[in-house]
């Protein structure tokens, strides 16, 4: 079996240099900067917070990739969609 649902992540990382994959690469530096920023101020220990972050990053971008959406698409609505529904 070459293809499986548990190499998706492989197939991100392969993407790099396309539209979708650079905007997935930018995702995925600036949540896990912002992860790690919230997990510092929180636990204190800068190991334990990379160590968070890590394990946090895996699991929302290569097991929950959805939610990274959801969150994009959440945070778009708050900034600008008072704007678009203004009329």
């Amino acid at each position: 079996m070459l293809y499986s649902d548990n190499m998706n992540w492989i197939l991100l990382v392969a993407d790099v240099g396309t539209f979708k994959g650079d905007v997935w690469l930018a995702l995925f530096l600036y949540v896990s900067i912002m992860v790690f920023a919230w997990a510092k101020g929180k636990l204190g220990s800068p190991e334990v917070a990379i160590l968070y972050t890590i394990i946090m990053m895996f699991l929302v971008f290569y097991q929950h990739d959805v939610l990274i959406w959801l969150a994009l698409g959440l945070y778009l609505y708050q900034t600008y969609g008072k704007e678009i529904f203004k009329g």
